[in-house]
């Protein structure tokens, strides 16, 4: 670190260079402390003293022993029950406050930089606050902040206001209640991309208040005009410990469903796809409703691996006046307004992040492989696997490194093939399309079913066969197989049933004999 006066900057914020020297970002290191000296909140680290010699400023900081905001998530498994996030809001907001009726903002606002001491959070680092406007009429131009948390204006180096800061306590209680960002976030290119293009979606697995919602919409808006106002923040039932009542979701969906949702959710978000641009495409009649084809079609046309069992299951869950159709709120209820992804699933999190990066930066997955297996195995071991994912997000930590291991790493064997790091990061993106025959995926699945039925229902192998084998041949043809597969699953299809037939047929002879069906199916 450098000094100059109160200036101070580092030799890595080179900025350019011109014919008659170098530039860097550098910060007034005295703006801090002004700010510091005339805080007087508890939930502000206090400044008690500072003095010079001739080369150093000392600056005499409270002392908060319990760590950072961001440590203390990470201590309480990854995220905060709703009373407690909104009780640890509360306290910053308190520090906030203090700031904004002095007429400054703060324009670091970060979990890392809310320090805890004796349970009390308080606002911390003040070395980017800066005088403004506190209605929000004044326009800033300077660039500062964490990235992650800054609001969409400075990302793309645009003018901003007080509002700024407004975003940042968004992004912070979002993170506080979910575990995680409202959008993929290790690459600024799509972070940008996705906050613009998709709406903000609240987790389905963890409901909250009708007030803790509308907070952070307010505050996560991405135009300014339309983001809540200090005034606004501060005078918000939220900022009286009131939550509202918790919204009851309109469908109840098992487990089974939000997996499958959550699937078609990451394909949606890895190819770009508008969910609402289809739904007018399959609305044949224009009628704001998708019929049961009309559905299973959509669903195919995103992931064309889904099966009707698959998409039965899901209509019948959202179909709940039993009018045999969709409408366009239960539609947007499944893919637009809520985010079905497990929170506790980190490692998944992660996955869908560089998902993100590989797309906006078009890396080769295959050659990405191929460069980090240093012994040329055919496989990574998780150091390598450590290095590569590094590479593609270089901030990823070992724990989140850990948890990746354990969803690439199918077999359990302690390294990864090709096939295993493909089937992980391939599905979905453009690039993945050569690797995978939808088909025989989809059949896989089909297969894993009537395997499934047979069990639940205990049924003899044996016996089914015989009941089905009209001809007594001692074989299946597609016929009497269709009539079997019909039996088992109402809702199996006729392109379905063939793809399934041409499986079991291992010698491609035109029929299922028992022990093609046995070997299948024990």
């Amino acid at each position: 670190m450098h000094k100059i006066g109160k200036y101070q900057w580092s030799s890595k914020d080179f900025l350019g260079e011109g014919s008659f020297g170098k530039v860097y970002k550098g910060i007034n290191t005295e703006n801090g402390q002004q700010v510091m000296k005339k805080l007087k909140s508890p939930n502000v680290v206090r400044m008690y003293d500072v003095f010079n010699d001739s080369k150093t400023t000392y600056i005499i900081l409270e002392f908060c022993k319990d760590g950072d905001l961001d440590h203390y998530i990470r201590k309480n498994g990854g995220l905060l029950n709703e009373k407690e996030a909104l009780d640890v809001l509360n306290q910053l907001l308190n520090g906030f406050k203090n700031l904004v009726e002095l007429g400054y903002i703060h324009r670091d606002i970060k979990p890392a930089n809310a320090l805890i001491n004796n349970g009390i959070h308080k606002v911390a680092d003040f070395g980017f606050a800066t005088k403004i406007d506190i209605a929000g009429r004044q326009l800033i131009r300077e660039m500062v902040g964490t990235p992650l948390y800054m609001a969409p204006q400075l990302l793309e180096q645009q003018p901003y206001t007080s509002k700024s800061d407004i975003w940042s306590i968004g992004m912070v209680f979002y993170e506080m209640l979910f575990g995680k960002t409202p959008w993929s976030c290790r690459d600024l290119k799509s972070f940008v991309r996705n906050m613009k293009t998709q709406r903000l979606r609240f987790p389905y697995s963890k409901p909250i208040g009708s007030e803790t919602k509308n907070f952070l919409q307010g505050c996560l808006q991405v135009s300014e005009s339309n983001r809540f106002s200090w005034e606004q923040v501060l005078n918000h039932p939220i900022a009286k410990k009131e939550t509202g009542n918790i919204e009851k979701h309109r469908v109840d969906f098992d487990e089974k469903a939000k997996t499958i949702i959550n699937k078609m959710q990451e394909i949606i978000q890895a190819q770009g796809i508008d969910p609402m641009k289809i739904f007018q495409k399959f609305d044949a009649d224009n009628s704001g409703q998708l019929d049961y084809k009309e559905f299973y079609k959509f669903l195919c046309s995103i992931d064309p691996r889904i099966t009707s069992s698959e998409s039965a299951h899901i209509f019948k869950l959202v179909d709940t006046h039993k009018s045999g159709t969709i409408s366009k709120q239960e539609f947007q209820d499944l893919f637009i307004n809520y985010d079905f992804s497990d929170l506790n699933d980190k490692g998944q999190h992660i996955i869908k992040d560089l998902k993100e990066i590989i797309k906006a930066h078009k890396l080769d997955i295959n050659k990405i492989f191929y460069k980090f297996d240093k012994d040329k195995g055919g496989t990574l071991d998780k150091q390598e696997l450590g290095k590569l994912l590094r590479v593609i997000a270089p901030k990823l930590r070992d724990f989140e490194v850990e948890d990746c291991m354990k969803k690439f790493d199918k077999d359990g064997d302690g390294q990864v093939s090709l096939k295993e790091f493909q089937d992980v990061l391939a599905y979905g993106l453009q690039q993945g399309a050569d690797m995978y025959d939808p088909k025989y995926e989809k059949s896989k699945k089909l297969i894993h079913q009537l395997k499934s039925i047979i069990m639940k229902y205990k049924l003899n192998l044996k016996d089914v066969f015989k009941n089905f084998d009209k001809s007594g041949d001692g074989n299946l043809d597609i016929q009497e197989f269709a009539k079997l597969c019909l039996v088992l699953d109402k809702n199996i299809q006729n392109d379905e049933i063939k793809c399934v037939f041409g499986i079991f047929d291992t010698d491609q002879g035109g029929t299922i004999s028992v022990q093609e069906f046995y070997q299948m199916l024990s």
